[in-house]
């Protein structure tokens, strides 16, 4: 399948370098509206037009947050889409984005790679067995730096109207990881604070906010990006009347710990994220090709979104 990407920033060159080793996908075409580096074999475009006129299968959707929606919608004129998450910054735009890819016949896929992971999978399988029993408790912990210079280097993170909020930008995979897992939730109350980023951003550094699972349970959800120096962790713990998980790491990439009645803990491969975007594509090609796949839906991105709306209805 021939393939093209809009936006050229790092998120697509993880792209770039995930689809490399993948003989069904060629990239042909790159659109970005600043002047882009030779590469070899693959037609570069500062016109979107321009780029939309290529004979292209798949079109992925790597611009800043706030532009998903209008780049979305262009795509879907020519071919499938893989959206980098969030898939918008509204539900209502997700659901324009839903809305454009059922009259166009086109497929639309919401890049939310950390399902891919080794840790995930097992997650999912423990969840779908119920091996836990029932859900009493979750708690989510995503502890992170994002300093000036981050900030500093782009014309748009920090940004409300483009970057759209920390839980947006930052943490949307972690509110995926809980969706996917259990479903819908109910937000309980949530808090906001700006601790060190006043003159870089134009919404919250830290947030926490309790919620309770549709599928039982109740949970917490605690983030911040003002972390001394460099990331800690974003970890999982899973309590429940048959076991206790917790998984942690920088990524929620290992497993800490893992007491659960009659399953022995885990011995899992280490975190790949470009095999695990590569599985993104792999997915979204079997889901085109009518073959059974794991993709991630159009209406898993919205539902995603709505979360973190209904989070942020706090402000």
């Amino acid at each position: 399948m021939k393939l093209g990407i809009i936006g050229y920033g790092n998120i697509a060159k993880k792209h770039l370098a995930a689809v490399a080793e993948l003989p069904d996908i060629q990239v042909t075409a790159i659109y970005d509206k600043v002047d882009i580096d030779s590469l070899s074999g693959i037609k570069t475009f500062e016109d979107l037009n321009a780029f939309l006129k290529e004979d292209l299968d798949i079109i992925s959707i790597c611009t800043p947050n706030g532009f998903h929606l209008d780049h979305s919608l262009a795509a879907l004129s020519r071919a499938a889409v893989i959206c980098e998450k969030p898939l918008a910054l509204t539900h209502v735009d997700c659901q324009k984005i839903i809305n454009s890819a059922r009259e166009t016949s086109k497929n639309v896929f919401c890049t939310m790679q950390n399902r891919y992971s080794p840790v995930s999978q097992w997650l999912k399988k423990i969840t779908q067995e119920k091996s836990l029993g029932e859900l009493y408790l979750v708690n989510v912990s995503c502890y992170w730096n994002r300093n000036k210079n981050y900030y500093a280097g782009s014309d748009w993170r920090g940004k409300s109207a483009l970057d759209g909020g920390t839980l947006f930008t930052q943490f949307s995979h972690y509110v995926d990881t809980l969706y996917w897992l259990f479903g819908d939730m109910k937000i309980l109350n949530a808090n906001f604070s700006n601790f060190d980023h006043d003159e870089m951003i134009e919404f919250e550094d830290t947030g926490i906010f309790n919620f309770t699972l549709d599928s039982g349970g109740m949970g917490t959800f605690s983030y911040t990006t003002s972390c001394y120096e460099k990331n800690f962790e974003s970890s999982l713990t899973l309590i429940g009347s048959q076991g206790t998980v917790k998984v942690a790491g920088q990524y929620m990439d290992r497993v800490e710990y893992c007491n659960i009645n009659g399953v022995e803990p885990p011995t899992l491969t280490a975190n790949d994220n470009l095999a695990n975007i590569r599985e993104v594509y792999l997915n979204a090609i079997a889901h085109i090709n009518g073959i059974k796949s794991n993709a991630c839906s159009a209406e898993d991105g919205m539902a995603v979104v709505k979360i973190i709306e209904e989070v942020y209805s706090y402000r």
